[in-house]
């Protein structure tokens, strides 16, 4: 919930070309290091999240392979969209922490951390094991507790096996990773899935906040890097598990709504890297 790594650090380049197609980390005028020029870093929220029919656009982008090196590393789309949040949606979120530190004190709020962490894990660990097409042992529903009551029902449409589950991605060419939920069909159509858990109701796609520009930031990375070669796959879908066992929501996202979304993404991965250039990225809360 929380952006929990440490600042960008202050990294040290070489003045290289900033001609598109060059592979090598680009020293901008503000002096920090980014994989992107200028003209790349201006033309990013062009990038398709399905590949063009003739790879034009994205024969004119670099392969961005030092993703792992020591002289940079691709940020994380969960990385992204917290350096990235609406300033009002910071505040609210510190707000929450201070809050729940002034309740429970700092080593209760760490605990309280740890507990938002294992449940999920618990989840995920549970859907897992139902997805590759097995029941899940009493033990770990026992774990899962009220999330797998609540989300149980809402499994009904979702085939299994399933085609991919909880699988590192990467894009070659926009520079950044993350780890998608699931891919499986839902009535038929294949669909990219993404998990999540909620005290709170969220009947509503804008009550889920930046879930659904987080999944379609995935399906931008699988498309790109070509982990998925088994026909169209444009369709999403959130699936929101309550604390309080009550029925799961579900939020299906057509192919219009992933391609709004996308550009939602595209507009705050820009916005990440103009500020790590700059040196304005804001401090984890």
């Amino acid at each position: 919930m929380f952006w929990l790594s440490k600042n960008v650090s202050r990294l040290q380049a070489q003045k290289v070309s900033d001609a598109v197609g060059t592979a090598e980390p680009i020293l901008q005028s503000s002096g920090l290091l980014t994989p992107f020029s200028d003209k790349e870093l201006k033309a990013i929220t062009k990038f398709p999240i399905i590949p063009t029919q003739k790879g034009l656009i994205e024969k004119g982008w670099p392969v961005h392979e030092k993703n792992e090196s020591n002289e940079y590393k691709s940020p994380s789309v969960n990385r992204v969209l917290s350096a990235t949040m609406p300033e009002a949606s910071r505040q609210a979120l510190l707000r929450w922490k201070m809050g729940k530190i002034a309740e429970l004190g700092e080593e209760g709020f760490q605990k309280l951390q740890k507990d938002i962490f294992e449940r999920g894990s618990n989840l995920h660990s549970t859907l897992e094991t139902w997805l590759s097409g097995s029941d899940p042992s009493d033990d770990m529903i026992g774990r899962s507790g009220t999330l797998w009551k609540s989300i149980q029902g809402a499994l009904n449409d979702v085939e299994r096996p399933a085609k991919i589950v909880e699988r590192k991605l990467y894009h070659p060419y926009l520079h950044y990773n993350g780890v998608v939920d699931c891919i499986t069909a839902i009535r038929g159509q294949p669909h990219i899935i993404e998990w999540k858990t909620s005290d709170n109701p969220k009947a509503s796609v804008a009550a889920t906040y930046d879930a659904p520009i987080q999944l379609c930031a995935y399906l931008g990375a699988l498309q790109a890097s070509n982990e998925w070669t088994e026909g169209k796959l444009q369709n999403g879908a959130i699936f929101v598990a309550y604390t309080d066992g009550k029925p799961a929501h579900v939020h299906l996202l057509s192919a219009s709504d992933m391609r709004r979304y996308w550009q939602l993404w595209l507009q705050r991965l820009q916005e990440y890297w103009i500020r790590y250039r700059d040196g304005t990225l804001p401090e984890p809360i």
